[in-house]
């Protein structure tokens, strides 16, 4: 015990004897409660003072461990920006840009550690929480590393022999230093042994709104043949989930000494370090003259009084794929660039559209078609969530206008789930510049003014992304082409809204209404819906758009739900996780289906049974239904059952071709 508890002890009970001897009035239970009372009262104290010395010492053991932040390079920290911007420090606190990374302690790990075992990939994870700490029994991180690298190696030719893995890999114990992830699905790293700083992701995942662990694999779009990414946060998250990181990666030793501005996306990295600016305002009379004069603050970037292409720049630094001119330096120092810069003078964006007017691509990168799927459409479109910049860029609202992600987003006047600005859920989105549209959205749209089909992003900006678990709207703002939709093989936003329409139907509309060209159709274009084509002859990522589809409210009431349960049900034993994943939650929003047994990664005889259970209960509740005509376009025969022989004709067409998008 420290001599200063031990003073506060012999205080507390000197001043309780003297208390009860002037208090020889008071009954006998009060003057015993009363000893008793004081000596609760400084134990209990003593106990919380112990409690924090334990955090204390937990907390700097944590920073031993993983990456630190740093007060250098001009970078203050959000912390110095609350007195002077309470409001946008509590706004930005609530946003998940804050949550984007941080040290594992506490409430920060999401997912349940208690005695908790998982098996993933054939290898058993024990989780255990000590106090505010969290740990794990895992096969050791290290050993793993070192493996993937000799198999890539042998995969690259240059090792002659495959590398064999033992029976039993080494296993280790090791504290979880970082989270990544609060809002849809949270990731844990823990630290190298061999290569000190260095941060390993676990294997796992928690799925937050699930509130369960699944392997790391099976949240992605990715041959489910692969094994589990290695992912160094070092050299990969660091890049968009911290604020200005430094990989600080030593090329003779291979050594790290990385550290960060701050955890998280935080005030600076969208502003730009603050050193200055807190400087020259820690003057009172200036903050003053600049309030009463309304001159501009020239010592901070305000992203929201920049040009809009440096606008959106900001965004972009973390929201586009970016290309490295120089890998070396950005691994030794970070990114060069800071808010208000040119992005595109440092890390250019990376447009599909234009690699042949890229000088800085590398000539292979235009054939390398495995890399370039994994996030574009094979016209330009970009296909995967967080790339918003390569849309916007490729839009014509940005090329010839002011558009910016402002335009739509902000920070601090909006909800953290998709950071829309006031009204931009709404055709005021499009409204603020194309006002003309107000009065003639019918004559525009061919659809009731109140009706889905006459909200601007829904043929503009249509589901045709995949990410999270889900499909998100394409930032690449354009209108509904079926030329298009054959040539890139997205879902086409006629489609993603009639979905018991075949493209031969949307594009005789667009020609009646648009003077569109019908292209030429094959039989399964003219006569099948054109969701049910690439959810059966698709490949994973249309599929996987094709059953989020199937589960979207709007679609619903456009096209009804009736027809769809065995469809989705023959999803539920695909061969990816993610797709099994999406179909499912899109079948519990069909009615009768909210308590199916299923889980996406049980073994393939649970769901096959599962798949079987839904078949025969959409079969049951279609008894005695009898159409005029088959719904040829739903597959459907006039007995109200699913045409099997049509429908195994397109599954044995299937797109079989390996898939993986790079989130």
């Amino acid at each position: 015990m420290s001599l200063e508890w031990q003073i506060a002890i012999g205080l507390m009970g000197g001043v309780s004897l003297l208390i009860l001897r002037q208090a020889k009035h008071l009954p006998l239970w009060a003057r015993l409660v009363f000893p008793t009372l004081v000596i609760g009262a400084t134990l209990g104290a003593r106990s919380w003072e112990s409690r924090v010395v334990q955090q204390r010492q937990s907390w700097e053991t944590l920073r031993e461990l993983a990456p630190d932040t740093t007060t250098s390079r001009g970078y203050v920290g959000s912390a110095r920006c609350q007195s002077c911007h309470p409001q946008e420090y509590d706004s930005w606190h609530h946003s998940y840009h804050r949550t984007m990374t941080q040290p594992a302690m506490g409430d920060a790990v999401l997912g349940t550690f208690d005695d908790t075992s998982l098996m993933i990939d054939g290898h058993k994870i024990d989780l255990e929480r000590r106090g505010e700490e969290y740990w794990v029994e895992m096969v050791d991180p290290d050993w793993i590393h070192d493996f993937a690298k000799l198999e890539q190696a042998y995969a690259q030719g240059r090792s002659p022999t495959p590398p064999s893995a033992p029976a039993s890999p080494p296993r280790t114990r090791k504290r979880v230093t970082m989270t990544t992830g609060s809002h849809h699905y949270q990731v844990l790293w823990v630290p190298s042994k061999k290569i000190p700083n260095v941060q390993f992701a676990l294997p796992i995942t928690w799925l937050i709104a699930d509130q369960r662990w699944v392997a790391r694999k099976d949240v992605f779009i990715m041959d489910p043949d692969r094994k589990s990414p290695v992912q160094v946060w070092n050299l990969t998250c660091i890049q968009c989930h911290s604020t200005s990181g430094r990989p600080r990666k030593d090329s003779r030793t291979n050594l790290f000494d990385t550290d960060v501005a701050e955890h998280g996306i935080a005030c600076e990295a969208c502003h730009g370090p603050g050193e200055d600016h807190v400087n020259v305002n820690s003057s009172a009379l200036r903050r003053y003259q600049l309030h009463l004069s309304g001159e501009v603050d020239e010592s901070i970037i305000n992203p929201a009084r920049l040009e809009s292409d440096r606008a959106a720049e900001i965004c972009g630094q973390c929201h586009g794929v970016r290309w490295q001119l120089d890998q070396q330096s950005w691994a030794t120092h970070g990114f060069r660039y800071q808010p208000g810069d040119s992005l595109e003078a440092s890390t250019p964006i990376l447009r599909r559209s234009q690699l042949n007017e890229s000088p800085w691509a590398p000539p292979t990168l235009q054939h390398n078609r495995e890399f370039l799927d994994s996030l574009f459409w094979p016209d330009g479109m970009i296909r995967v969530a967080g790339r918003e910049l390569n849309g916007l860029l490729e839009t014509g609202c940005y090329q010839v206008g002011e558009m910016s992600c402002l335009s739509c987003h902000s920070m601090h006047h909006s909800s953290p789930d998709d950071q829309l600005a006031k009204n931009m859920e709404t055709n005021e989105a499009c409204l603020q510049c194309h006002d003309s549209l107000r009065t003639t959205l019918e004559q525009h749209t061919h659809h009731n003014v109140n009706s889905s089909g006459s909200l601007c992003y829904n043929c503009h900006m249509p589901h045709a992304t995949y990410g999270l678990l889900k499909a998100i709207r394409n930032h690449q703002i354009d209108s509904p082409s079926v030329a298009e939709t054959i040539e890139a093989g997205r879902p086409n936003a006629c489609n993603l809204c009639h979905l018991d329409k075949p493209l031969s139907w949307t594009a005789t509309h667009l020609e009646d209404w648009f003077d569109q060209r019908h292209p030429t159709l094959d039989t399964d274009q003219e006569s099948v819906s054109s969701i049910l084509l690439h959810l059966s002859k698709g490949d994973a990522a249309q599929r996987a758009l094709s059953a989020w589809a199937l589960g979207w409210k709007p679609a619903q009431r456009v096209a009804g739900r009736d027809w769809m349960a065995p469809f989705l049900a023959e999803l539920l034993t695909d061969p990816y996780p993610a797709v099994r994943y999406i179909a499912y939650q899109s079948l519990k929003k069909l009615p009768g289906y909210l308590d199916l047994d299923y889980d996406f990664t049980a073994p393939s005889e649970q769901r096959n049974k599962a798949r079987q259970t839904v078949i025969q209960q959409w079969e049951q509740e279609q008894k005695g239904t009898h159409f005029r005509e088959p719904q040829e376009f739903l597959l459907l025969k006039q007995d109200g059952g699913v045409d099997r022989d049509r429908l195994t004709r397109l599954i044995l067409k299937r797109d079989h071709r390996p898939v993986f998008l790079v989130e």
